[in-house]
């Protein structure tokens, strides 16, 4: 076989071989005004949600030029089970890779009138007589903390900014669906450690992980609440299987989640919307 017949059957194989396909990245919305977080998904009506099949659940972003905004819908309860006990944690990576240097952790609990008016007053949220009453006519209440964590899962301090609006989230609950609204600041992480680390028209990599160890999550040097969040101040002393158990047992038997539960965990590319 002489040499040019050689090079046009490599030419040819080289031709067949295809490049494995790379998914586009999910569109963020522009947010013509801030997104309620209150886990319910009306204002998402004219989003476009995308399915991880892997894990059951649909998101969709939305974003302004301070916050980007995350609907993300839980439609399998397998998946579900164990955010309760360890939350659910996201990263953010501005450099097309999967880093997780920074995150921001987002955790529910249950806590009693009580709990909450005096974790409430040592916040320094004025309540009245009144309001007071009105609060303990409820047994119990769902707390909703947010807190910058490293990659080793240990809360990041973060002092208020004028320039950062402090990470949130809600979830409630829709027919056979539990939905999650989350906001987290579109800033670099030395302005916030809970930030994004892009702005509007930029590329950011996200990362979706809960599930786990429960001990872990309880047992890190730092409180439920971050300082932004509505309470702040240890609500779990003594050591890490103490705290775990103290959790753990704030739930009634039915509800109870496990202490070490699978963990889940997705990226996805985003491109966040340009300012109009």
């Amino acid at each position: 076989m002489n040499k040019t017949s050689l090079a046009v059957i490599v030419l040819g194989l080289a031709a067949t071989v295809s490049l494995p396909a790379v998914d586009p990245p999910v569109l963020s919305r522009w947010a013509a005004s801030p997104a309620k977080i209150d886990g319910l998904p009306d204002e998402w009506r004219e989003d476009a949600v995308s399915l991880e099949k892997s894990v059951g659940v649909e998101y969709a972003f939305r974003n302004d030029g301070r916050n980007l905004y995350i609907l993300f819908i839980f439609k399998d309860p397998k998946s579900l089970s164990s955010i309760e006990a360890t939350g659910m944690t996201l990263f953010f990576s501005g450099e097309g890779k999967k880093q997780r240097d920074f995150g921001v952790r987002f955790r529910r609990r249950p806590v009693s009138a009580e709990e909450l008016i005096a974790t409430m007053e040592k916040q320094g949220a004025p309540l009245t007589p009144e309001k007071k009453q009105e609060m303990r006519a409820a047994k119990m209440y769902n707390l909703y903390a947010a807190e910058a964590v490293d990659k080793k899962g240990e809360v990041v301090p973060a002092s208020p900014s004028a320039a950062a609006d402090a990470p949130a989230f809600h979830a409630a609950k829709q027919e056979t669906n539990i939905i999650y609204e989350f906001r987290v600041p579109l800033v670099p992480w030395d302005i916030h450690p809970a930030g994004v680390g892009s702005g509007p028209g930029g590329d950011v990599k996200v990362g979706f992980e809960w599930g786990g160890s429960a001990m872990k999550v309880l047992s890190t040097k730092t409180s439920w609440h971050s300082p932004q969040s509505i309470v702040s101040g240890d609500v779990f002393t003594g050591s890490g299987e103490t705290r775990a158990q103290e959790f753990l047992s704030s739930f009634d038997g039915m509800s109870r989640p496990a202490l070490k539960t699978k963990t889940y965990s997705f990226w996805v590319d985003v491109k966040l919307a340009p300012t109009p």
